[in-house]
């Protein structure tokens, strides 16, 4: 007999015994999840003293592109070589909607890329570079200069989909490499 999910109340669901998602599927569904935001809040930590920024980021698989200006962020991760991102759906939720609530928080390691780098072109070009700059009024020939590429690549990826319940699914998945 086949357990329809759907049909079942969250309470239900989370007292049942559910499956770890298979690697591939799990990797295709955060992929998916990073292509349908643009927002992450940016962790990194000096002396003890964390900070946690609201930043626009790109992705490439599940590799993430952040472009910071000078300052705190990058003082930090000068100082401090570990970063945590969190990404969520949305802000608020009033339960009615649980399958939808989704985030995942990567431990990654950062990798500070400038201008004077091979890889900066590259980088940009992920980031989007001519869309940021014809919003900014800026010149869309040449990707801009002066700037810092945090590329994270992720070391551990925690997935949070409360949906995954109806699929039978854990509702907390975990991607390492």
């Amino acid at each position: 007999m086949t357990t329809n999910y759907n049909k079942m109340t969250f309470a239900e669901l989370r007292n049942l015994k559910l499956q770890k998602m298979p690697r591939e599927e799990l990797e295709k569904r955060i992929v998916a999840f990073l292509r349908s935001c643009n927002i992450c809040v940016l962790a990194t930590c000096k002396d003890n003293v964390p900070r946690a920024t609201p930043i626009e980021y790109y992705s490439d698989g599940l590799t993430v592109y952040v472009v910071a200006d000078p300052g705190t962020k990058i003082a930090n991760l000068k100082a401090n070589p570990r970063i945590s991102i969190g990404i969520y759906n949305t802000p608020y939720t009033n339960w009615v909607d649980w399958k939808i609530v989704r985030g995942i928080q990567i431990s990654g390691k950062p990798t500070l890329i400038t201008d004077d780098n091979p890889e900066y072109i590259e980088a940009m070009k992920i980031y989007n570079w001519r869309l940021y700059s014809m919003i900014a009024g800026r010149d869309m020939d040449t990707p801009p200069t002066g700037r810092t590429i945090i590329k994270v690549e992720p070391l551990r990826i925690e997935y949070r989909d409360l949906g995954l319940l109806s699929e039978g699914y854990l509702r907390f998945q975990v991607w390492e490499p």
